[in-house]
C-alpha cells in the first residue's frame, strides 16, 4: 500500500452514500478499502471485501484480511445499514433483531476488530440519523412510527451511545469519533427517500466537509446544516 496516501475504510460502498463517499475520497487521493454485502469487486476504486455485519464469521474473516492488507487506517466510515421502512413483513421483534444486529452489534464488532489499525489522530464516523435524537423524536407524527421505523430509530440511538463511549476509550490516541446525520437523501436505503430533497453528491459534500474539519470527539452532527445536534 502507498505509504504516502491516507487510507479510508468505508463499509457499504455498493451504492448510495457509500458509493458517493468512496468515489469522493479516491478523488481526494485516499487509498480506499471498502466493504459490500454481496458480490465482491473493486468498482475500479480500490480494494473491496465482502462483509456481512449479521455474521460474526464474516466480520472475523474480513478483519483478518484487513490486518494483512492495511498497515494503518486514517479514517473509518461505518456507513452500511438498513433503511427505516424495509422488511415491513417482519414482526417488531424481528425488525429489532435485524436492525440492532446491523447498526449496533455488527458495527461494534467490526469497529473493535479494526480499531488497532486506526492511526493516532485518525477519525471514526458512525452514520446515524437525526430521528435518533431525543430532541427530534417529538416532531415525528405518531402514525409514522411503524415497527420498522421504531426499530431503526432505537438502533441508531444505541449507536449514538456507542459513539460517546468509543470517543472516551480512544481519546488517549487522539482519535475523533462522531455520529453524523447525512440529511434526507435520495437513495434506495428507504422507500420514502425517492422524495428526499438532497442529492447523494450534496450529502457527500456535507459529510466530507465535517470530516475535513476538527470537531469535538463524541458529538453528533448534521452534515447538511454543519451544526451539532442534541442527543
Amino acid at each position: 500500500m502507498n505509504k504516502q496516501k491516507k487510507t479510508v475504510l468505508i463499509s457499504g460502498i455498493s451504492k448510495g452514500i457509500g458509493a458517493g463517499l468512496a468515489q469522493r475520497f479516491v478523488d481526494l487521493g485516499y487509498e480506499l478499502i471498502g466493504t459490500v454485502r454481496k458480490e465482491e469487486h473493486s468498482y475500479g476504486l480500490g480494494k473491496v471485501f465482502k462483509l456481512d455485519l449479521l455474521s460474526a464469521e464474516s466480520i472475523a474473516e474480513v478483519s483478518s484480511k484487513l490486518i494483512e492488507h492495511a498497515s494503518g487506517i486514517d479514517l473509518l466510515i461505518n456507513n452500511a445499514g438498513i433503511g427505516s421502512d424495509y422488511n415491513s413483513d417482519l414482526s417488531l421483534e424481528e425488525n429489532f433483531e435485524l436492525r440492532f444486529k446491523t447498526h449496533l452489534f455488527g458495527l461494534y464488532s467490526f469497529t473493535e476488530a479494526v480499531l488497532p489499525l486506526i492511526n493516532k489522530y485518525g477519525k471514526i464516523i458512525n452514520m446515524s440519523s437525526k430521528l435518533s435524537s431525543f430532541a427530534e423524536i417529538d416532531k415525528v407524527e405518531t402514525e409514522k412510527l411503524t415497527p420498522t421505523k421504531i426499530a431503526y430509530i432505537t438502533s441508531k440511538t444505541s449507536l449514538n451511545m456507542y459513539t460517546k463511549i468509543l470517543a472516551k476509550q480512544v481519546a488517549h490516541r487522539g482519535i475523533e469519533v462522531l455520529s453524523v446525520h447525512p440529511g434526507w437523501v435520495r437513495t434506495e436505503l428507504s422507500k420514502t427517500n425517492k422524495n428526499a430533497p438532497l442529492a447523494i453528491e450534496d450529502a457527500v459534500d456535507g459529510i466530507v466537509k465535517l470530516i475535513q474539519q476538527s470537531n469535538p470527539s463524541g458529538t453528533f452532527w448534521d452534515a447538511t446544516s454543519q451544526k451539532q445536534l442534541n442527543w
